[in-house]
């Protein structure tokens, strides 16, 4: 695992994360909850095989069952038969308003995990987590909309950086418009403070190439679009790859 892992959870959630993958097996995926107070809600692991559009059908299932993600982290092994493994940690709350003092219990991560394998093994559409898309943000928010890349150390791995105001299902319309352009998230972090999203994906293109000039600016507004895909916005880009909503006639970027 690689060194931010480490640095983020202590043994026991190290320990639980460990016991999860092993009892996954050949099963595609494993999820269950473990201890944790490093967030507010319910902190829970999916361990699975990993594969383009994983945190896609991940985020798909989460909305499917009634849960909303606060916090998330996505990290990437190598399994003991040498093929690559996800270890994909959210913190989870309930997307009703009115149960959201409320912990998910036991029988919700069932049926996240039960959910999630009907969609990675083709039985459920995930397009049927869209079927009551939530609501266009107000004007008001969509204005404080960025996206934009963060270049990697080695000028090879993009960072995709999103800021914007929350609302449910927000990291599914992100990490499905990213799996729709046909690029891979290789690691991500999602985190939600007050009413704001701060998310970071670092993608590669399905061959494992980095991502080009080109390449970043239809990520962005393929993502700006996905935030709010009301025809009112205005997509910009700037020579430090990054892109604002903003109203028509600024110069805002």
């Amino acid at each position: 695992m690689p060194a931010s892992y480490r640095r983020a959870f202590d043994i026991a959630a190290v320990t639980a994360h460990a016991r999860l993958a092993e009892e996954r097996g050949q099963e595609l995926v494993n999820v269950g909850s473990f201890s944790s107070n490093r967030a507010p809600g319910t902190a829970v692991c999916v361990i699975a095989r990993d594969r383009p559009g994983l945190l896609a059908a991940i985020s798909a299932a989460i909305v499917m069952c009634g849960l909303d993600v606060i916090c998330g982290e996505a990290y990437t092994r190598r399994g003991s038969d040498g093929k690559a493994e996800a270890v994909d940690v959210f913190w989870l709350r309930h997307a009703e308003s009115a149960e959201r003092k409320l912990r998910v219990q036991k029988p919700e991560i069932s049926a996240l995990k039960s959910t999630l394998l009907d969609l990675l093994e083709g039985r459920v559409d995930p397009r049927t987590a869209l079927e009551h898309p939530p609501p266009s943000m107000p004007e008001s928010s969509a204005l404080g909309t960025v996206v934009r890349f963060l270049e990697g150390h080695d000028g090879e791995l993009a960072t995709l950086e999103v800021e914007t105001s929350d609302r449910s299902g927000l990291l599914h319309a992100l990490s499905r418009a990213l799996f729709e352009q046909g690029v891979q998230i290789v690691q991500s972090e999602v985190k939600t403070i007050g009413n704001r999203v701060f998310d970071r994906f670092s993608v590669v293109e399905l061959d494992g190439s980095s991502i080009s000039p080109p390449r970043r600016l239809e990520l962005q507004v393929a993502v700006m679009s996905a935030i709010d895909p009301t025809p009112s916005l205005v997509f910009r880009g700037s020579r430090t790859d990054s892109a604002r909503a903003s109203n028509p006639g600024t110069n805002e970027v």
